[in-house]
């Protein structure tokens, strides 16, 4: 039997009470461009990335998820708003989107379409299993850039 295809979304507040440093729009932006091009501390599931075809803010580079075989991804870059990530084999589409919500407070999600690279379950691919483990990239791009910020490699 096939595995379903996965349609999931998560997002995570950028600076939830208490930490520190807290980022701004511009911060998350720019880690975010950094994470395009260069994934592999902000995914753990990637082992090798490199751009193939470079137009700035449009771009494509391969990726290895794990062990498994090269992949190319289209990358355009909206600044400030959102990132799609498009492959063509598999068919899977990811947006990082880049937020506020009511109170102006910034949100960082990610959506995917058709599938998420490197997920392989034994479990049936539940909202609840989704969010334990896919839902937490969101939090991790944020630590990351986070990182980034308090090296001085963002300011």
């Amino acid at each position: 039997m096939s595995q379903p295809i996965i349609n999931f979304a998560s997002s995570r507040r950028v600076n939830p009470p208490g930490v520190s440093p807290v980022l701004t729009a511009e911060q998350v932006w720019k880690g975010l461009q950094i994470k395009a091009r260069d994934p592999i501390s902000f995914v753990a599931a990637i082992s090798s990335c490199k751009i193939v075809e470079d137009n700035g803010d449009e771009f494509v580079r391969e990726v290895v998820f794990g062990n498994n075989p090269p992949v190319q991804e289209k990358i355009r870059m909206y600044k400030g708003a959102i990132a799609f990530f498009d492959m063509k084999d598999p068919n899977i589409h990811i947006t990082n989107t880049l937020s506020v919500d009511e109170n102006d407070d910034l949100i960082l999600t990610f959506a995917f379409a058709g599938g998420v690279p490197g997920y392989h379950s034994k479990e049936p691919p539940t909202l609840q299993n989704l969010n334990k483990s896919v839902g937490n990239g969101p939090a991790i791009t944020i630590t990351r850039i986070r990182e980034l910020v308090q090296e001085g490699t963002i300011v």
